[in-house]
């Protein structure tokens, strides 16, 4: 019994461990008008939360007889991008803009990327918690460090689609097909990380997927942070940092 309980104490620090080295990440791309911490922990717990209604999800479309394929093929494509990144990034986007995007200070550009990332790695410390009895402690390392972070990336998609829908003026239809859009995006590539990794164990296709998405977020947050500096003359601060 002591194994065990230091099995899973150990499991539970990595996840943590890693769930506040990510926030802080995030946290620190804001750093010109950060946000009240209560937010952050608030989306946090949003994001576990809806990590629990995935798996009753996940559950219940199994119990449908649409159960993961054992094969590569059509049908776990098809099942990755349908079943994984439709459930996984929908729900986490349904908590984000449901409840999130809904708070006085989600009032900046910088916040709806920051917000949707707090939202993924709740999301992703949950899953790498219920998952913990079927993990070594390397992987339960490797989950800790990589799952929050990779979540963060395609959450980005829909957190920058919901910045520029809500701060650069689009109209009401553009706004919401472009949100709609990026959504979709990130349910696709979801699904194909997914694939890559169950199908051919490709390492290097996921990390292309991710390298080019945390790019993009490295190149919009320091956008951001400069518009918010010119905006703010008296304003100093260390460059944004990757």
């Amino acid at each position: 019994m002591q194994l065990d309980a230091a099995f899973y104490l150990r499991g539970v620090g990595f996840a943590a461990g890693g769930a506040v080295f990510w926030l802080m990440y995030f946290d620190l791309k804001d750093r010109l008008q950060p946000e009240p911490r209560k937010h952050l922990v608030a989306s946090f717990v949003l994001g576990a939360m809806a990590a629990v209604a995935s798996i009753i999800v996940y559950d219940a479309v199994e119990r449908l007889g649409f159960g993961e394929p054992r094969r590569p093929g059509r049908d776990l494509f098809a099942y990755c991008v349908l079943v994984i990144g439709l459930i996984e990034e929908g729900f986490k986007f349904l908590v984000y803009a449901l409840i999130v995007s809904r708070w006085r200070d989600f009032d900046e550009r910088m916040d709806a990327v920051v917000y949707a990332a707090a939202v993924a790695i709740g999301y992703a410390t949950m899953e790498n918690l219920l998952f913990l009895p079927s993990l070594t402690w390397t992987e339960q390392l490797a989950r800790s460090l990589s799952s929050p972070i990779t979540h963060s990336l395609f959450a980005f998609l829909w957190g920058y689609g919901m910045g520029r829908a809500r701060f650069d003026g689009l109209g009401r239809t553009s706004g919401f097909l472009l949100v709609a859009g990026l959504l979709a995006l990130s349910m696709v590539l979801h699904g194909f990380y997914d694939y890559a990794l169950l199908a051919w164990g490709a390492s290097e296709i996921t990390a292309v997927i991710a390298l080019v998405l945390w790019l993009l977020l490295i190149a919009h947050t320091r956008r951001l942070m400069a518009r918010s500096r010119a905006a703010a003359p008296g304003e100093q601060g260390p460059p944004a940092g990757v």
